[in-house]
């Protein structure tokens, strides 16, 4: 909560929620939900068992050992390159 709570974290989610659910109360609603888990666990399933071109997102597959969390953190080194 106290990361949702930052102006800037609220800002950049919000932008991709409906219009009027962009509080921090709805947006830690929305990631505890369990359709919004049910997909973390498939995204994160797709990542490990190699499912996923990640060459299509600018990604080397062979520099990181993938979850959701490292998949992020690597498209975001991808776009600082």
């Amino acid at each position: 909560m106290p990361l949702l709570e930052m102006l800037p974290v609220q800002e950049r989610l919000s932008s991709h929620l409906p219009e009027g659910h962009c509080r921090a109360e709805d947006i830690l609603e929305l990631l505890q939900s369990p359709p919004f888990r049910q997909q973390v666990d498939a995204f994160t399933y797709v990542l490990r068992t190699g499912q996923i071109d990640l060459t299509q997102f600018g990604i080397d597959p062979s520099k990181y050992k993938f979850t959701v969390v490292s998949f992020l953190e690597a498209l975001e080194d991808s776009g600082r390159a």
